[in-house]
């Protein structure tokens, strides 16, 4: 801090270099895979979203990962939401964090409100074939490489529509240059035809879901633990068809540990948490460490050492005599009641 104004001081300026020249627009996250994919050491990092909740987006964008995914296939974002989510995250991270969005199979709405507020990433879930992938890349991409419709609203012609590039006042081309199409491979079909699904010149990644595949393949869903024979083979494949045609894998690392082996394996856009998941185990936490703490101050006050029984509200029996309250801060209290039982009334 050097008490200087805002652009005096670049060193708290957000190191962005894959925003696009407005934050409404989507980040270069084809060029960010492509890095990676050259580099490792810039393998990206997200947070899972599935809380419909701009508040939570926020949040999580203020700690400027490199990318969030948005899950629209199983959380509850409306179009409106998705949409203002989209345009937060992007905000709240002064241009960090792209977004990508999974959107629901055979969904045009939720993929056409994606991109019209700049997701920079789509994943096709449930891809079974290079044909039914082709379909949607056209509705992701501009003419000439597509024929996704173009938005009057996404821009106000002389205020909003400044380009990184030439000849593109309406950021078409930032589209369709900054985009990235992921199919996600989730079924014996998907493996049997995932080599030429990633062959596909538009698709910039894969992303494997194995939870549905091995729900398809009639296998035990599990996290963790060594893998069924048959989803080891069908990863293989998955793996191999990445390297194969030069794809990076996109996934979810549900451990840190996890993360040097995914890396090794092709991966360079991996989620290391996960809002709905986070949360739960925060508070799941924090209670538990809580009354961790209240049974050892209980311990330590000589609370339920009886014999190896205890009784709630301080009771113990001790040889045959029951003291009120046990011990006060060490000291035993100077009236003891003769009795087996303590009684301890209500009010």
């Amino acid at each position: 801090m050097t008490d200087q104004g805002y652009l005096e001081q670049p060193d708290i300026h957000a190191k962005a270099p894959f925003r696009a020249a407005l934050l409404t627009q989507p980040g270069n996250l084809r060029e960010a895979l492509r890095q990676a994919v050259e580099d490792p050491t810039k393998t990206l990092f997200g947070v899972g979203h599935g809380i419909p909740s701009t508040f939570v987006t926020k949040l999580i964008a203020s700690t400027k990962p490199d990318f969030i995914w948005i899950d629209v296939e199983h959380g509850m974002f409306n179009r409106l939401t998705l949409h203002d989510a989209i345009h937060a995250a992007q905000h709240h991270s002064e241009g960090k964090s792209m977004v990508i969005v999974r959107v629901p199979k055979h969904d045009e709405i939720s993929l056409t409100t994606a991109l019209d507020a700049g997701a920079a990433g789509i994943v096709i879930p449930h891809c079974e074939s290079a044909e039914e992938v082709k379909q949607v890349l056209e509705e992701a991409y501009y003419p000439p490489i597509g024929k996704r419709s173009f938005s009057p609203w996404t821009f106000t012609p002389g205020i909003t529509d400044t380009s990184l590039y030439k000849g593109d006042p309406f950021n078409m081309g930032t589209s369709n240059r900054h985009t990235a199409v992921f199919a996600q491979i989730e079924s014996v079909k998907g493996v049997e035809n995932v080599d030429e699904i990633a062959a596909l010149e538009g698709i910039s990644g894969l992303m494997f879901g194995p939870g549905d595949y091995l729900a398809d393949a009639g296998l035990p869903i599990k996290l963790g633990g060594e893998p069924h024979p048959i989803f080891a083979d069908a990863f293989g494949k998955f793996v191999a068809a990445g390297m194969k045609h030069g794809k990076p894998l996109m996934g979810a690392a549900l451990a840190p540990e996890m993360i040097p082996g995914m890396i090794q394996q092709g991966f360079r856009a991996i989620a290391v948490a996960f809002d709905v998941w986070g949360f739960a185990n925060l508070v799941d936490g924090g209670i538990k460490k809580g009354r961790e703490f209240a049974q050892q101050v209980g311990e330590a006050n000589g609370v339920a050492e009886v014999n190896g029984t205890g009784e709630a509200n301080g009771k113990a029996k001790v040889d045959g005599k029951a003291k009120a309250n046990g011990l006060a801060n060490g000291k035993e209290l100077s009236s003891k009641i003769e009795s087996d039982v303590v009684v301890v009334p209500n009010n």
